[in-house]
């Protein structure tokens, strides 16, 4: 292996930002008490105790060696009221050729999980989204995330990923270093936990850390509708104000979307039935839960229903992606009620 050369590309973070921003990282969320204390017995002076040092990561894929830096929480804004996860890392290339950073993915998700899950790519609720355009300033100083550089045989260079969940999450998370070229085969894993890592930003404008109950949800129950996940479906997401639940179909990678609509279930119907005008398409009826849904089938073999919910009379939608045949799709149909 050749001796790394490491690319300045980061100018540095101050150690007295670093001192705020990374106090979930190096002080453990919360940090230990200095040992000793002003008054105490003997008159003797408090001894300060030494930060602890981080405990940093290394794994290496495809001759790429990733070495973390510091991780922990940032906050998103007053308008998002929710953290985000950072994590800042080292990359070295002990190839003899340049690797580009397309030629590997780096994925976060929620959970202690093993490289390779097929969860990361699966688009649950547990894959933390990706928002650079929310990073700190601070977090990145001196590295601009808008480039991506050429990584040059023996070089190293520093990057920071920042991610966020789908609600206020504070637990194990595991982030996936893949092979683009070789992705089944060539991935490792590097696992955090931002347990009690709340922000004091976070704190102050009065957010609440999820209690981990709607990771558990199946379904949801709202004024039009209710339904529980068959088997073989997650609820990605849902709100229950605006009557919207997202399923996810865990063989196919296919999704089903339930939704109202203020049009009619003819008038809806015929509007998709005027967007595909001239291509393949049929309508027709099915019926469950003693509910008589119109049926669009469009080109790419894809399902759009509508009926209307008595007590509201609001028009249900529920849309089945292509991936989904219908007999798949049939046991959600069962197992939606219309009130």
């Amino acid at each position: 292996m050749m001796r790394p050369m490491t690319k300045k590309l980061l100018l540095g973070i101050p150690t007295v930002t670093l001192s705020a921003v990374l106090a979930c990282t190096v002080a453990g969320c919360g940090g230990s008490a200095p040992s000793g204390s002003p008054g105490g017995s003997g008159g003797s002076a408090p001894v300060q105790e030494k930060p602890r040092a981080y405990d940093s990561q290394t794994v290496e894929v495809a001759g790429i060696t990733y070495e973390s830096v510091a991780h922990g929480t940032f906050y998103r804004g007053d308008a998002k009221l929710q953290d985000g996860f950072y994590l800042h890392i080292k990359i070295t290339n002990n190839n003899t050729k340049n690797r580009t950073f397309s030629s590997f993915n780096v994925h976060a998700a929620q959970g202690d999980l093993e490289a390779g899950d097929p969860l990361f790519t699966s688009g649950k609720a547990a894959v933390l989204d990706y928002v650079a355009s929310e990073a700190p300033d601070e977090l990145h100083e001196g590295i601009d995330l808008s480039e991506r550089p050429d990584i040059g045989p023996g070089e190293t260079v520093e990057y920071v990923y920042f991610w966020a969940p789908k609600t206020a999450y504070y637990g194990p998370i595991t982030v996936e270093f893949v092979d683009a070229y070789a992705p089944a085969k060539n991935h490792e894993a590097m696992h955090f936990d931002t347990t009690g890592c709340e922000t004091k930003e976070f704190k102050a404008a009065g957010g609440v850390a999820d209690s981990g109950e709607k990771a558990d949800l199946t379904g949801i129950d709202c004024a039009s509708y209710s339904i529980e996940a068959a088997d073989g479906y997650t609820l990605d997401s849902s709100d229950e104000e605006r009557e919207k639940a997202n399923f996810f179909h865990d063989e196919t990678g296919g999704r089903l979307n339930i939704s109202i609509f203020p049009r009619s279930p003819e008038e809806e119907v015929a509007s998709l039935e005027q967007v595909y005008e001239g291509k393949e398409t049929t309508t027709d009826q099915v019926e469950y839960n003693g509910i008589t849904w119109l049926r669009f089938t469009g080109p790419d073999n894809g399902h759009t229903l509508f009926a209307t919910a008595p007590a509201t009379g609001e028009t249900v939608r529920v849309s089945i992606g292509w991936k989904i045949d219908w007999d798949a799709a049939a046991p959600m149909m069962e197992a939606l009620k219309l009130k």
